[in-house]
């Protein structure tokens, strides 16, 4: 029948990215082909070696493992090899332009399995031996399970005319090209490749996610500086810039990452204002200065979700389908990679598969959760952009008399910055009147009533 296309013995999985979305899909199909006893082929194209140090082998990402997806990896025996791990995470650093407080874990006593990685080698100016990039160690992963790994870049592929057939891949540089027949399609590009375009326009009606420009850079510093400065703390500000909706500080061994999040598209200017901002530049060393050379990047991440990311025989998964507003990517990855590939293996490989065992559960998972998580970062964007209301926050979670409030407040940034749970379940907790009273100076509900309707677009 039509709409139960199956993949069966012989099969050829194509999955374009060999990012962690494309690693993931690989391992579950891997997973899925011997629990149904089929063989099948699956192999991945990408034309990047995250061997590389610098851009040319980095993701673009501040590579900050949540402990839910630590939890996930090691469900699957994927277990991050110490060398790719940075440094482990104990605790996030709040800091406003005046008061600073350090988040725990809402559970006492509770050592969170959060580590910090570098999607690629490392930057530029990186002196470590060998290769500690995690994208890498993920690709090794799944070539040790019978996936091979094809360094070619893929350029198209092309629907069939006949319903059902193969979809033809074509792959190469430049004016060499080749062509094949497969099965499946996996699109695990992400939304900094021309692929996300293309794929909008072949007609089966996949619309693209909205994205943003972020910034991103690493700072080479002392390991002393860091572990004496930093520690195993990431640290998060709200400094009252108003085009900035997130801003960190991310430690590794002997480099700390920044990452700018704005509400609009962002520059290397708003990178340098930030670095130059007191608060700042007071974590760095005696009399630092700017590098004149850094590795730095200028990426898209997805702020809303996209649309049909799926055709008979193709699915599109990761950044570039349905992701958690700006939190949490490689565990949105891990999660989706999972649910598609259960899907084509157990209920076939059609569109009506997807759209039933992939496309709708994921809405559902993570598409509607982000709406709750807007009204949280606006809400997060009003406090942040008054001073007098950030330090207030600071100075309630640093509470030792009202010790209810502090550990109420606490727990909601703890899982705001971590992404442990939905970002319903955040906000609920967060909408308490007795919280509220406490810390906002307007009534909620006409507020929140105001904003529902103006994000009413993203539901």
């Amino acid at each position: 029948m039509y709409n139960k296309l199956l993949l069966k013995n012989g099969s050829k999985i194509a999955i374009i990215g060999g990012g962690p979305g494309g690693s993931f899909f690989a391992h579950f199909a891997s997973r899925y082909a011997k629990e149904a006893g089929i063989d099948v082929s699956v192999k991945i194209y990408d034309k990047k070696s995250f061997r590389q140090r610098g851009p040319c082998g980095c993701n673009m990402c501040a590579g900050v493992i949540s402990e839910n997806l630590f939890n996930g990896l090691e469900e699957e025996e994927i277990n991050i090899a110490d060398f790719c791990v940075q440094r482990k995470i104990e605790g996030y650093c709040f800091k406003t332009q005046d008061e600073s407080v350090v988040l725990h874990h809402p559970v006492p006593g509770h050592i969170p399995k959060i580590v910090t990685v570098f999607r690629g080698n490392g930057p530029l100016q990186s002196e470590h031996d060998g290769n500690v990039s995690f994208d890498d160690y993920l690709l090794n992963h799944v070539k040790e399970q019978g996936v091979e790994i094809i360094s070619e870049v893929v350029k198209d592929f092309e629907l069939p005319d006949r319903k059902g057939d193969p979809v033809k891949v074509i792959c190469g540089a430049g004016n060499s090209k080749s062509e094949f027949e497969a099965d499946l399609v996996v699109g695990a590009f992400g939304v900094n490749t021309g692929m996300m375009e293309k794929v909008g326009n072949m007609g089966f009606g996949y619309k693209p996610p909205r994205t943003v420009r972020t910034c991103q850079c690493e700072i080479m510093l002392s390991q002393e500086h860091i572990e004496k400065t930093f520690g195993n703390n990431v640290f998060v500000f709200a400094l009252g810039k108003s085009e900035l909706k997130f801003a960190s500080i991310t430690p590794k061994a002997d480099y700390v990452t920044v990452n700018l999040v704005g509400r609009k598209d962002l520059t290397r200017n708003n990178l340098i204002d930030f670095l130059k901002h007191p608060a700042v530049k007071n974590l760095m060393p005696e009399k630092w200065e700017i590098p004149d050379n850094f590795c730095m990047c200028i990426s898209k991440i997805p702020i809303t979700y996209a649309k049909h990311p799926f055709a008979d025989r193709v699915v599109v998964l990761g950044d570039a389908s349905i992701s958690r507003s700006y939190k949490s990517g490689i565990e949105s990855a891990f999660n989706m990679a999972k649910m598609s590939a259960y899907t084509a293996f157990k209920n076939g490989v059609s569109a009506s598969s997807f759209m039933n065992g992939y496309f709708k559960p994921a809405k559902k998972l993570v598409a509607r959760d982000n709406f709750y998580g807007i009204m949280m970062l606006k809400i997060n964007d009003y406090i942040s952009s008054n001073r007098e209301l950030a330090n207030r926050q600071v100075r309630l979670v640093r509470s030792a008399e009202d010790t209810k409030t502090a550990s109420q407040i606490n727990e909601i940034l703890w899982n705001m910055l971590t992404g442990n749970v939905p970002y319903k379940e955040i906000f609920i907790k967060a909408m308490s009147l007795r919280l509220i009273s406490k810390t906002l100076p307007f009534s909620p509900l006409s507020w929140i009533r105001d904003e529902s309707r103006n994000s009413s677009n993203v539901k």
